[in-house]
């Protein structure tokens, strides 16, 4: 594609660049530069791309995306080289997303499960659809296998892809029937700019709570970078009950309720109400925080145009969400059950002990396996400490993905939230989790939080294959041996 093709809807300055160029393919790492190439120089936390400018030149490229001049350089000059890869990218897949009905969901919790709930909606309603976030990409409920989708080490299997894959794949899925794509649309993605030329024709705000502060440094900036999504979306969809969401302009509770609540261990049922008009909803995934997340689906999918009865299909045909309180052992089997789910949030972890408490029979008891991720916001440490003290009666603590954190620092800062010590302290994860199996009773039931569909764990010397439910079974199996 020709040089000033894909700088279309970019503001830009030529130093040298051949604008005529028929550019083979751009690139934001000069490793990966091709002879005809365009490098985008980005500056990360660690490296600055603009210093590898004149290593992409030597490799071939025929020009460099830079925010500042560099001699001898072919460059072209922007404000803000990641905006200009999503400018980019966009355009080298053919603007994919401006024939695809898509639709943005932003918040701290509940994405994933919103996403699927939406997703199955507009599926019932006929239309091919595709979805992109924490689990993965899928097309029509497939899930579609992409260069680098299976490493989460990499830019392809983040919340919201880098440039290069996020449109690469709009491009696929439009090229293989898609109609609509939900997408998960991170803070981070935000803050850089990757969906910038995008146009939803929905955004739903889910939440807000303490998360990413490490990034985002206060919440405010990590508010101001959601509410960026809502600049670009026709109609937002906003869930009123949150402080932050009231902030938000867009439909809130209010115009939408969720009347005569029902939450049980197999699901939750109320009446939406809207208009005049009484929608009955059934949901076959449990917990209180169901009920704002197929509430968020539903109200997206009627103002999409949507009907009623696809709604309705819709959101009970979701069965289950990977690593969404998803019970993997059921007390009609061994009487316990054992659910993951990936709460790893203050406010998430107090919804599904909440959930979950009204799941547990008088005679059972609430046990609660968890750890906190390492390099991550360390605030948030003590108060799940205090609130799984609070909300639970048995309390493991344990790792959670350390990263390059010592696991008992960790630990310390969880467990100085707490009044009291917990039922057990164990670092290594696996051994934890055999330990609340091991000594649970009939009518408990157990919560490993925080890792939820993730089958690693992180530590110093990077990922290592981790499967909770793997553990679970095999524990499960030797019990009932005996």
């Amino acid at each position: 594609m020709q040089l000033t093709n894909l700088l279309i809807g970019l503001d830009y300055r030529v130093c040298g660049a051949p604008m005529d160029a028929d550019i083979s393919f751009p690139a934001t790492d000069s490793r990966s530069v091709r002879p005809g190439g365009l490098f985008i120089c980005l500056r990360g936390t660690t490296r600055d791309g603009h210093r590898y400018a004149s290593e992409a030149v030597l490799r071939g490229a025929a020009a460099c995306i830079c925010d500042t001049y560099l001699s001898g350089i072919p460059c072209i000059l922007v404000e803000d080289t990641r905006q200009a890869a999503a400018v980019v990218w966009n355009n080298f897949y053919g603007n994919p997303g401006r024939s695809l009905r898509l639709v943005g969901i932003t918040g701290t919790n509940g994405k994933t499960s919103t996403l699927s709930f939406l997703s199955g909606i507009l599926s019932a309603a006929g239309m091919q659809t595709g979805t992109i976030g924490t689990l993965g990409y899928r097309l029509g409920g497939q899930q579609i296998t992409w260069e680098g989708a299976e490493n989460p080490d990499i830019p392809a299997a983040m919340t919201t892809p880098d440039p290069r894959y996020l449109y690469g794949m709009l491009a696929y899925m439009k090229q293989n029937g898609a109609q609509a794509v939900v997408m998960e649309v991170s803070s981070h993605s935000l803050a850089q700019r990757k969906t910038d030329p995008l146009y939803f024709e929905t955004g739903i705000f889910t939440n807000l709570s303490a998360e990413h502060l490490d990034y985002h440094k206060d919440m405010e900036s990590y508010f101001q970078a959601k509410a960026s999504l809502f600049d670009n979306c026709k109609t937002s969809v906003v869930n009123g009950d949150d402080p932050y969401g009231r902030r938000i302009r867009g439909i809130h509770a209010g115009l939408y309720m969720a009347k005569n609540r029902r939450i049980r261990p197999e699901g939750v049922a109320y009446q939406l109400q809207y208009r005049g008009k009484s929608l009955p909803i059934r949901s076959r995934v449990a917990g209180a925080f169901t009920i704002y997340n197929t509430m968020l689906s539903a109200i997206a999918a009627l103002e999409m145009g949507i009907s009623t009865g696809d709604v309705i299909r819709g959101i009970a045909g979701v069965s289950g969400i990977s690593g969404r309180m998803e019970r993997i052992v059921r007390s009609a089997d061994v009487g316990f059950d054992v659910y993951i789910d990936y709460a790893h949030t203050p406010d998430a972890l107090r919804a599904a002990l909440e959930g979950l408490r009204q799941a547990v029979p008088r005679s059972g008891r609430l046990t609660v396996v968890f750890g906190c991720g390492g390099d991550r916001d360390k605030g948030k440490r003590p108060v799940m400490g205090r609130l799984a003290e609070e909300l639970s009666d048995r309390v493991i603590i344990t790792s959670d993905n350390a990263r390059t954190e010592n696991k008992d620092a960790i630990i310390q800062d969880i467990l100085g939230g707490m009044r009291t010590q917990p039922d057990a302290v164990i670092p290594d994860r696996r051994e934890a989790i055999i330990y609340a199996v091991e000594t649970a009773m009939p009518g408990d039931a157990i919560l490993l939080a925080g890792k939820g569909h993730e089958n690693y764990e992180t530590g110093p010397e990077g990922k290592s294959p981790f499967s909770e439910r793997d553990i679970v079974f095999e524990t499960v199996k030797r019990l009932k041996k005996g």
